[in-house]
């Protein structure tokens, strides 16, 4: 697990683009909840590709939200565990258990706790997208990912939640 610092926003680069794809209704309804500031929405990034979760754990650092990383299925659902996040942006392809498998047990671990999962990948064709789905991701946005697309849509996601 690591915890992004300030410090971790030198000069790397940020080059996020592509359109959202879909929206389903996975996510259990639940009771409203109201944040004093962005740094009570919690989001977890999983990516293998530690360039890919530092840029936009630094972008979203930067806006003040709690954001934790995984690289990896095993740690992620340790994280995921103990941090409780609202909002995870999870690659599909991870070492060992890939991100369909992974999606299931984050919902597990989330119970009736209202999760939104995002599926944060280069996998961008249509059967992609269906499997996502089935997988129980909410969302599904193609990598790379711009960094508007990023900031629009985690601010969406804490506006709604």
């Amino acid at each position: 697990m690591r915890f992004l610092t300030t410090s971790d926003l030198t000069t790397q680069a940020i080059n996020l683009r592509q359109p959202l794809a879909f929206k389903t209704s996975n996510a259990p309804s639940s009771r409203s909840v109201t944040f004093s500031s962005n740094h009570d929405f919690r989001i977890l990034l999983i990516d293998d590709n530690r360039d890919a979760i530092d840029s936009m754990g630094a972008l979203l650092l930067l806006l003040d939200y709690d954001v934790r990383t995984a690289e990896d299925a095993q740690s992620a659902l340790r994280i995921a565990r103990a941090f409780q996040p609202h909002l995870i942006l999870s690659d599909i392809g991870l070492p060992g258990m890939d991100g369909y498998q992974l999606a299931p047990e984050l919902r597990k671990l989330a119970g009736s706790r209202k999760l939104v999962l995002a599926a944060a990948t280069g996998y961008g064709l249509a059967s992609d997208k269906l499997k996502a789905r089935e997988a129980g991701f909410d969302y599904h946005l193609v990598k790379p990912l711009d960094a508007d697309l990023l900031i629009d849509f985690v601010g969406r996601q804490l506006s709604e939640y």
